[in-house]
């Protein structure tokens, strides 16, 4: 990827548990949320989000975009609604940091499935060449 220049608008742990909630008034999903869940949401924003030795885990916009996806899926924190949830998500973050995902016989939905079966042991390297299909190097 591109080393890019712009800054990354992220979502905060609020800002995810309110995608969460609005789900959940529309009916698209059940349970309610918990301080448990809302701890376990602010941890996978924080590692997305964090450097770590003065490097970032996930240094393009597109990266850490897909990087809320796969993990709102693979650790699974709300009760209910976890691909539908980290699909929303995705979607804003894709909307606010200007990334448009090139045209591909993948729909969202299906590339959340894909990530959810995923049993390989390097999620960064799945993390970094999912980015490089879905924004063409951005």
């Amino acid at each position: 990827m591109t080393q890019e220049r712009k800054t990354f608008r992220p979502l905060t742990s609020k800002n995810v548990c309110q995608v969460y909630e609005t789900l959940r008034k529309e009916g698209l999903v059940s349970f309610p949320l918990v301080p448990r869940i809302e701890k376990r949401v602010e941890a996978i924003v924080e590692s997305i989000n964090s450097c770590y030795f003065g490097h970032e885990l996930y240094a393009s916009s597109a990266e850490k975009t897909l990087a809320y996806l796969y993990f709102l899926i693979k650790d699974h924190p709300f009760t209910d609604g976890n691909k539908r949830t980290a699909c929303l998500v995705f979607s804003i973050l894709s909307q606010m940091n200007a990334l448009h995902m090139r045209s591909c016989d993948v729909a969202l939905d299906e590339l959340a499935v894909f990530l959810e079966r995923d049993r390989g042991k390097n999620h960064r390297e799945m993390i970094h060449k999912t980015a490089l299909l879905l924004f063409l190097g951005k």
